[in-house]
């Protein structure tokens, strides 16, 4: 009957019953299996009412509605997930729904009810199969940014050698101005000790010179090769982790101060004797 005041005869009439017109919605679960062979839970979501021009068939057609439309989606989705893969039924969620909507609505139709929406709310497949899945997908995401990596550490291995090659060539330019301006300071103090008068001082005043600028190159040896040691060690320990870093050296040398003098007697004897052949003496041996 339609909404409003009715008459009815009794006990020649009676109320059946009450169809409601509003929208009901029938959550659906179902276990299917893919056409890759993984297990999957599906949860469907129905939503109907029954039809205002209809509530004669709705009320009478069917004793149970709801378990009516759970067989037809049940049937619906086994006959068509079988036929995709996992993937493809990801991708294809809207079409498998408008598919049950359009089987589901065009069965229920006859009894009475208007299907509004078929909502495919969740696919679950088996948590080893998602953890899979994601492993594939990471994999080929470590594949794609292993090219980017080798070019970065490239690029790092490149400006690392560039800044060591800068370092080396500053530190050569340093070293030679040094060396430029003890060379000068040295011709400055000869000829200021060859401008005396007295012969046999200035000779006495040379040698000693000769004999200090001596000993401090020496020290100056010494201090840079202890210096370089110690930064290979620094370096080595800031690299240990680096399988490509080369082990340090250590470089052992008798230190005493007659070495000094031993060398320069040396370097004397070969200028006095330059016209003569000379053996060159081995001046480590000395050392």
């Amino acid at each position: 009957m339609k909404p409003g005041i009715h008459v009815i005869k009794w006990p020649m009439e009676r109320v059946a019953g009450r169809v409601s017109v509003r929208i009901k919605q029938l959550d659906i679960d179902c276990v299917c299996k893919s056409l890759d062979h993984t297990f999957l839970n599906v949860s469907v979501s129905i939503q109907f009412q029954a039809n205002v021009h209809q509530i004669f068939q709705s009320f009478y057609s069917l004793s149970s509605p709801n378990r009516q439309m759970i067989s037809h989606t049940l049937d619906v989705l086994r006959s068509t997930l079988p036929k995709m893969t996992l993937d493809d039924i990801f991708a294809s969620q809207e079409s498998i729904a408008l598919d049950l909507h359009r089987a589901l609505n065009g069965h229920m139709n006859q009894y009475g009810f208007t299907i509004q929406y078929a909502l495919l709310t969740r696919i679950h497949p088996n948590d080893r199969v998602r953890q899979s899945m994601n492993e594939i997908e990471a994999s080929k995401r470590i594949k794609e940014s292993i090219p980017h990596r080798a070019e970065a550490i490239k690029l790092e291995c490149i400006k690392k050698a560039e800044g060591s090659a800068e370092r080396a060539y500053l530190h050569g330019v340093g070293i030679a101005r040094q060396r430029r301006e003890i060379a000068r300071g040295m011709v400055e103090t000869m000829k200021s000790l060859n401008d005396r008068d007295d012969d046999t001082t200035s000779t006495s005043l040379t040698k000693a010179t000769m004999d200090l600028l001596l000993m401090t190159q020496y020290l100056d040896v010494l201090a840079a090769v202890g210096g370089s040691s110690k930064r290979m060690v620094e370096e080595s320990s800031s690299d240990q982790d680096n399988e490509d870093a080369s082990p340090t050296t250590s470089l052992m040398l008798s230190h005493m101060p007659e070495t000094v003098f031993q060398i320069r007697d040396a370097i004397s004897k070969q200028f006095v004797a330059a016209s003569n052949p000379v053996k060159v003496e081995n001046l480590l041996e000395m050392v």
